[in-house]
């Protein structure tokens, strides 16, 4: 029978051993933790069953198998404390307590993708052999890049949860899961990129001891992420094992151009001026002056920056995913100050539930009637998906690429992340997941 999925990344199997040939003895060693903290593995045991003045030698010796290669160690103690931690610094090959160096092994290079390892601790004091085991899995630092105007919104809670609850950290001295937080309404599009970059480079690297990353890009973010592989931005090109792509508008959307174009939303206009809502725009034919007339762009719609990016390759390393929510309009005409509203949504500031997809705009502001499609209420499903759009080209970087697509059914796009978690969580982990059921079958 099939065992379900532990839904953690880590599974423990603790054991008290003896030594062959030896009665069971009351010498305990249980594993309480094993993970990354910086450059070094760090596991926390608690020992119990032999008190000071029962004479005998004690030692620690600890293994891994960690990314195909075998580190072994064995360090004397003094006295067996009831609980203490090894530090394993796999970048000097040093076995630390408390920050003595300890013992020694051969240095490990940095990883680049996810990873799961037994762990074993063997402790001897005197005849006596107790043996702890742990399967230990370090995810590679996952980076989550919000959308637009993701500082009126702050961090996803439920994405976090979830990553929670699948081992990640989000905060202290392992972390794993990292939000990049920028503030999109008073940055161009470059300058955003750019500020990724730094981020990553300076606070997501250093604090792991892994050299690729694993990132999901929500809206915005996901173009932003994009553009750093895709120009190989400071070696971005080979920086990424994984990027899932959530309500991603790779081909534009349209709201921003009716937003901005829409005199009885002048107050809010703002929004949809800014350097990043232009990078958005459409790079598919959206206008047409009349019903019946051949699809185009507007003199004001164009965006060249969307449109280079598309016909830019992304490098064969990179996994893609493409996570989008997929509400059906059925493509009735509306118009436009109805449903302008939908923009609001997208920012936080309103309700997308149920919420069409502006496909096209037909005539003239203060006129216009618009027509819809399938999409998240704010994305097309055929922009998240980079598919061709009313004879526009499609992504080219997509054709011929192996992309996983999962419709995450009939949810806005504010709701994205949230309703999608598991599922994201799935894509980035799952050759761990894999490993992990096998394990759990086994045992």
């Amino acid at each position: 029978m099939r065992s379900m999925v532990v839904p953690s990344l880590v599974l423990v199997a603790a054991l008290a051993i003896p030594a062959a040939g030896r009665p069971v003895d009351p010498l305990r060693v249980t594993i309480l933790d094993a993970g990354m903290v910086s450059q070094s593995l760090r596991i926390t045991m608690a020992t119990s069953g032999l008190d000071d003045h029962e004479a005998g030698r004690s030692a620690v010796a600890v293994s891994a198998w960690l990314d195909g290669v075998p580190i072994q160690a064995e360090v004397p103690l003094i006295r067996m404390p009831a609980r203490f931690a090894l530090d394993l610094d796999l970048a000097a090959g040093a076995v630390r307590i408390a920050g003595v160096t300890v013992g020694e092994f051969a240095p490990v290079q940095r990883f680049d993708e996810n990873l799961i390892f037994p762990v074993e601790v063997t402790l001897r004091r005197g005849p006596y052999v107790a043996t702890a085991r742990r399967l230990v899995a370090i995810p590679l630092p996952t980076v989550v890049v919000p959308g637009y105007a993701n500082e009126l919104r702050g961090p996803d809670h439920a994405l976090l949860a979830a990553f929670r609850r699948r081992g990640y950290r989000d905060t202290g001295p392992a972390q794993t899961v990292f939000w990049f937080a920028y503030p999109s309404l008073h940055m161009t599009f470059a300058e955003a990129a750019h500020e990724l970059d730094a981020y990553v480079r300076q606070v997501v690297l250093p604090a792991t001891y892994a050299r690729k990353i694993n990132v999901v890009g929500y809206s915005l973010g996901g173009l932003l992420a994009r553009w750093n592989i895709a120009y190989d931005l400071d070696g971005w090109g080979g920086l990424v094992n994984r990027l899932a792509l959530v309500g991603v508008p790779n081909e534009g959307v349209v709201m921003p151009y009716v937003y901005r174009n829409t005199p009885e939303f002048v107050p809010y206009a703002y929004m949809a001026h800014t350097q990043s809502a232009r990078a958005m725009l459409p790079t598919f034919p959206f206008w047409r002056a009349g019903p019946g007339q051949p699809w185009g762009t507007p003199p004001d719609g164009g965006n060249p920056l969307l449109t280079q990016l598309n016909a830019r390759s992304i490098p064969a390393g990179v996994r893609l995913s493409s996570f989008f929510g997929s509400m059906d309009s059925g493509g009735v005409g509306v118009a436009v100050d109805v449903r302008v509203f939908v923009f609001f949504g997208s920012l936080g500031l309103g309700d997308t539930g149920g919420a069409d997809t502006i496909l096209g705009v037909t005539g003239e502001s203060g006129g216009a009637v618009l027509s819809y499609g399938p999409g998240d209420g704010i994305v097309l499903v055929a922009s998240a998906l980079g598919l061709p759009i009313q004879g526009g080209a499609g992504v080219a970087a997509f054709a011929g690429r192996e992309i996983q697509r999962v419709d995450l059914g009939p949810v806005g796009h504010v709701s994205l992340l949230a309703a999608g978690a598991e599922k994201i969580l799935a894509a980035l982990l799952d050759r761990v997941l894999d490993r992990v059921e096998t394990t759990t079958e086994a045992h």
